[in-house]
């Protein structure tokens, strides 16, 4: 630190003994200061241009409304706690019938409460048609599978809620 020689004498003779107070503030601003210099031959001119330049956006930032302050960026993820984005958009739009049954199958297959079910009306999609291949009863099964589970649960009083 080359200012560090500069402002070490006077830094003694106000506060004392460098052990007896800490002059790490002010090395940290003589950073921010020095970080201002643009033109080397008069670093003071530049200094003071670059600290006024700073104070004017900051009080434009403050005064001005609609402007977004410089410094550290808003959080992604603020307000996932309370709810806020964690639930997409406003309205569910399903461009045809197919999408809709796909994306019901694909939420009922990714809940656990509906695996026994599965394996369920894959057996008896086996049982009913012996002679098709592995192919045909995956097909069948994703294409029917959501209205056989709603026949299965209509009649059954020990469902949980959930599904």
């Amino acid at each position: 630190m080359t200012h560090l020689l500069v402002h070490l004498v006077d830094e003694i003779v106000v506060l004392g003994p460098v052990f007896l107070h800490n002059m790490f503030p002010f090395e940290r601003f003589m950073g921010v200061l020095k970080k201002y210099v643009r033109n080397r031959a008069r670093p003071e001119g530049s200094i003071s241009m670059g600290h006024q330049t700073e104070d004017v956006i900051g009080f434009c930032v403050d005064f001005i409304p609609g402007l977004k302050k410089i410094g550290l960026p808003k959080s992604r993820y603020e307000g996932r706690l309370t709810g806020k984005d964690t639930l997409g958009s406003d309205s569910i739009i399903c461009r045809d019938e197919y999408s809709w049954s796909q994306a019901h199958y694909t939420v009922l297959q990714n809940s656990t409460l509906v695996t026994p079910y599965v394996d369920e009306h894959k057996n008896s999609l086996r049982s009913k048609h012996p002679e098709q291949c592995d192919d045909w009863i995956t097909c069948e099964h994703i294409r029917t599978f959501s209205s056989w589970l709603e026949t299965r649960l209509k009649g059954d009083n020990t469902v949980c809620d959930e599904l």
